[in-house]
Order: structure tokens, then sequence, then C-alpha cells
């Protein structure tokens, strides 16, 4: 679907078309942008995958998302219109993409108003995106139109450069890390590489680790998810454990795309926890990553994007870091208050509860 008669060539396209991967093919993007990942997050979410993308000369840019209906959060029939939408990111860290001449701020705002217009036509009321913390890096928040988009710095994630020799990146490991790196492996702890065979151990490990941290409901994904995101992914997505005497004591999944390295979820049997297995993963990782002439090593940051005992920790690894960003938007303010007025009274509350909320887009807080 075209959206503007001008020298910008711009359309909405589905995972389906070959427009997508023909995009991906001659732009800079992680795993995050895969047509097949967008689809099994949007089933997930209960919602539709897409893409704009714009071009503009030799300039290029690439916005994935899923829009999803705003049925869930207040009853439309009740209110007695047509539906509407609103707009998420997949999971991660995904943002939009331009190629090295669309790294521009003119650019990028050009097709910001472009995104913001087709999801006003669109009956999208609101949207809030994650970005890329290195895809991304170019992305200036003091730029940002509010009136808009608003874009937020929420904290820094620990980035490995895996462009280093392998002294130097052992020389940035914190000394207590390599203190206890060593430690684990004269104890006969070893990491390495498995195949989808182990899932069911990673789900095992990952989800004894959620529930020892309460962590929240959506970090809670079934067994036919991570199949399907091994069927997404095929060998982009690998497995890493830590073993010892034929036991594991943590697993992650790694992704690998594009010279970037993600440890995309993980954790540790409650048994080693003393030991700590994972600065020894991190370790292995940063040597597997770079042995197989990838560029970055993401260890995320600390829960909520905070400084927190997690983030410490993670920052031994490196003295890199990256800004985590997201965007945020109430494209259609008239819907919004709606939805919100809506919720509101659904849950027997004030619009003034729902207004105080840190929560975006305030009408699906709970």
């Amino acid at each position: 679907m075209t959206l503007l008669s001008t020298s910008i060539k711009s359309q909405v396209v589905s995972p389906a078309d070959s427009e997508w991967q023909r995009y991906l093919d001659i732009i800079p993007h992680d795993f995050y942008h895969l047509p097949g990942y967008l689809e099994l997050e949007a089933q997930r979410h209960q919602g539709q995958p897409e893409a704009i993308a714009i071009e503009d000369g030799n300039r290029l840019f690439f916005l994935p998302y899923i829009i999803r209906e705003c049925h869930q959060s207040t009853d439309l029939l009740a209110l007695g219109r047509t539906p509407i939408y609103d707009v998420i990111s997949p999971y991660g860290y995904p943002g939009m993409v331009t190629n090295l001449a669309g790294q521009n701020p003119q650019f990028v705002e050009k097709c910001l108003n472009i995104v913001y217009e087709c999801w006003y036509a669109k009956n999208i009321c609101s949207a809030f995106l994650r970005l890329h913390p290195i895809l991304n890096h170019y992305i200036d928040p003091a730029r940002s139109n509010p009136d808009r988009f608003t874009i937020t710095e929420r904290g820094d994630v620990v980035i490995c450069d895996l462009t280093n020799d392998p002294e130097a990146i052992w020389k940035q490991i914190r000394s207590s890390h390599r203190t206890k790196i060593n430690k684990l492996k004269r104890a006969g702890f070893g990491a390495k590489i498995v195949s989808i065979d182990s899932l069911d151990l990673f789900i095992e490990i990952y989800i004894e680790t959620m529930q020892r941290v309460n962590a929240n409901a959506t970090y809670f994904f079934t067994r036919e998810y991570f199949q399907s995101l091994f069927r997404a992914l095929g060998d982009r997505l690998q497995i890493c454990v830590v073993e010892i005497d034929g036991e594991t004591a943590a697993a992650s999944l790694i992704t690998e795309v594009n010279g970037i390295v993600q440890y995309h979820l993980g954790g540790t049997k409650t048994k080693f926890l003393p030991q700590s297995p994972t600065t020894l993963m991190f370790d292995y990782l940063m040597r597997w990553g770079k042995h197989r002439d990838n560029q970055y090593l993401n260890l995320g940051g600390g829960l909520g994007s905070n400084r927190d005992s997690l983030y410490h920790f993670k920052s031994g690894f490196s003295n890199q870091f990256a800004s985590f960003m997201t965007m945020q938007s109430i494209i259609n303010k008239e819907l919004y208050t709606e939805l919100l007025h809506g919720r509101a009274t659904t849950l027997n509350r004030t619009m003034a509860e729902f207004e105080q909320t840190a929560f975006f887009p305030a009408y699906r807080s709970s």
C-alpha cells in the first residue's frame, strides 16, 4: 500500500510479502526483524504482524511491529464503535532499522512522521516500541518530536566488543569474575553449545529461575512457543549450557544474526547459585562469538532496565555500554481517552487513577 505520491516510496508489508525479505537483505538487522519471529510474537499477542518500509533515494527505513485490537482492554461493543487498535514491538530490542545512508536525523524524523500518519489512518490510538541498543545507536532522544513520538532512555545494556583481541577481552572482565571463572574450570564446570534435543532441559531451568525471582507472567513462555521459536530462527538460535559431572547447572538461548550475538533468555538451577555458573557461560560466549567472527555480544541490562545486582553482575564483563530506549506515542488522543474512560468504567476506577500510572498505554493497565 503506497502512502505518499512523492519521491518517497513507502509501503506496509506483511511477513509473507517478498518485500519484507528484500529489505532485510540490504539493511543490517537482528533476529527481532525476521518475518518468522514477528509472526510468532504476533500470535502470542493475538495481533497482526506488519512492517512499514520507506525509501528516499539511497536511504532505507524499515520498522516491524504488531498491531492489536483493543477489545481486550475494554468492551468496545459497549462503546458502540468500530475496532480501535494499538501497536507494540515484539519481545526484545527490535526498533527500526536503516541502511548507513538512512542514519540521518532528518530522514528518520521524516519517516516517523509517515509512520504516524499511516497509523492514524488505520485507527491506531497508541504505540509503544522498544529500540535496538546497537542498531539504533544514532537515535538522539533530544531530537524527538514529543507531539508525535517521545523517545526515552530507560537504562544501559552491557555490550561486549568481540572485535578486540582475546587478551583485551579477558582483561576487561572484572578481576573477581576472572577469579570465579578459573575456579569454576578447576572444579570441573564446562560450557558448550548443545543441540535442540536439550530444549526441555533449558525450559526446566528457565521456568525454575522465573519462579524463583517471581517474574511477571509475560516471561513464562510455553514449550510450544520455544519450539516455534526454533522453527522460526533455525540455526540462528542456539542453546548454551554449563555442566558439571553430567548435570546442567545453567542454560540459555543465544541468537546470532549479522555479527550480533544476543543473550536472549537464561536461567540457573537453584542448587548451583552459589557457584555462579553464568559467569563461566558469559566468558565462553565471548570466546565462542569471537571465534565465529561476530562483532558484538549483548548481555542486556538489569531487571526493568534498572542498575540492580543483575546489571552490576553483567557490567563486570565489559566496559562498553549502550543505551536502551523506548519510543511511545498517543496517535489519536480522542480514541486514547475513549479507551481510558472505558477501562476506568469497567474496573470502577477514576480516570485520574489511570492517568497517574507509569504503565503505557494506560488503558491496558490493571
